[in-house]
């Protein structure tokens, strides 16, 4: 059940009055923030910690499937936590994981005395809190502060901002790597993660009741009414680890470890497809967004298949840039219509959203395992054809939309 305190409650408050629509802004700032971190180390973190274990691909696969192994168990206790504390002091005590996760990167790159182990050991129990504890109360905020009909407009002016800052953080990283080494990049995204606290402050303060137990989550996941929804987003969660942790190695090593090159790289894609998402925002609130996904899911598919062919940097721009233009069909679909159905949950947008976490968490621990054995044997781009197979599974998510 949905509760709000008096600045404003939802139910003296109509759902498009001016002080429900000013939370959308708001909660869309905290995002930017977030988001102006990770777009300077998301890029490059796989690589520091490739070069880290001596340049073992083995070595950061098991990183990430500590990562994600660590966060499975606790999905369900953080929705008991964020139904007793709400749903804005969940997401910042998520926010202060994830500032505390990069201050020990930072310590990290500062070679402290400190065993490494045991800085990346907390900083993975840090960011389980924020895994568990800010996105799904994100997710929920997002789906009840967003308009039904404008949905698809709002989410893809979000990603034309992220998109905007996603030009410059790569850049950003890049030299500050290359001038200051990789603490100096940590130390910025710890300081832009902590700005982010200050939106959620004047967020009005709504709570939740999380109602399925812990095995019953579990069971849920695959039960007639989510069982579409939970193989999509595990499908997505394992194509998007590989985009995530494979392809900033594969550029680090056609780069030949150019910091600077791959962020003006990874620049010059987002730049040549920001436009186009402002085109498919519109277009997903006028045609059918099972429709678009269905189109979206093929072109991503395809642009996974040619980023495995090339390999060349002519032809790994031509690839990505594609590529980037079937994500933009994907995404912004994908994310309209799940916002659409935690919204249409109504009693159970919080379970819902939980699930989709879980979800998404399942189909990561899932593909390392898989990339850990498939890399014994065959070269990581491989493993590009394998997310383009997966990401044809995406389409699940359609399966419970009336046409």
């Amino acid at each position: 059940m949905l509760s709000i305190d008096n600045r404003p409650s939802f139910s003296h408050t109509h759902r498009f009055s001016f002080g429900h629509a000013a939370a959308l802004p708001t909660l869309a700032l905290n995002r930017l923030l977030a988001y102006a971190a990770s777009s300077i180390i998301g890029l490059f973190l796989p690589i520091f910690l490739f070069d880290f274990f001596h340049r073992s691909f083995q070595a950061v696969l098991l990183f990430y499937l500590v990562d994600q192994l660590l966060k499975l168990p606790f999905y369900v206790p953080g929705a008991k936590i964020f139904s007793k504390i709400g749903l804005k002091k969940s997401m910042m005590i998520g926010v202060l994981g994830l500032s505390v996760f990069y201050f020990m990167f930072f310590l990290l790159g500062q070679n402290t005395p400190v065993s490494p182990f045991i800085l990346m050991g907390i900083g993975l129990v840090a960011l389980m809190f924020t895994s568990t504890l800010y996105w799904s109360p994100f997710h929920i905020d997002f789906a009840e502060f967003s308009s039904k009909e404008k949905r698809g407009r709002q989410i893809s002016a979000l990603f034309v901002l992220q998109h905007i800052i996603g030009v410059i953080g790569p850049i950003v990283s890049g030299a500050l790597i290359v001038l200051y080494g990789y603490s100096a990049t940590f130390a910025l995204g710890f300081f832009l993660v902590l700005c982010s606290l200050l939106p959620l402050y004047f967020l009005p303060a709504k709570s939740v009741q999380y109602e399925f137990g812990y095995w019953q989550s579990f069971r849920e996941l695959f039960s007639k009414r989510f069982r579409p929804m939970s193989i999509s987003m595990m499908a997505f969660g394992a194509e998007n680890t590989i985009g995530i942790l494979v392809w900033p190695i594969f550029l680090y090593m056609l780069f030949e470890g150019d910091y600077l090159n791959i962020g003006f790289f990874s620049a010059f894609i987002i730049i040549t497809t920001l436009l186009f998402q402002i085109f498919i925002g519109k277009e997903t609130d006028k045609v059918s967004a099972k429709r678009m996904l269905h189109i979206g899911t093929g072109l991503y598919a395809l642009g996974w298949v040619w980023k495995g062919l090339v390999q060349t940097v002519t032809g790994v721009f031509a690839a990505s840039t594609f590529h980037s233009f079937g994500s933009i069909f994907l995404q912004t679909p994908m994310d309209a219509l799940t916002y659409e159905q935690a919204a249409d949950a109504g009693h159970y947008i919080d379970e819902y959203t939980v699930l989709r976490e879980m979800s998404l968490n399942i189909g990561r621990i899932f593909i390392i395992i898989f990339l850990l054995v498939l890399n014994i044997y065959l070269p990581i781009t491989v493993s590009f054809f394998v997310a383009a197979a997966i990401s044809l599974v995406i389409n699940r998510l359609a399966d419970t939309v009336r046409t």
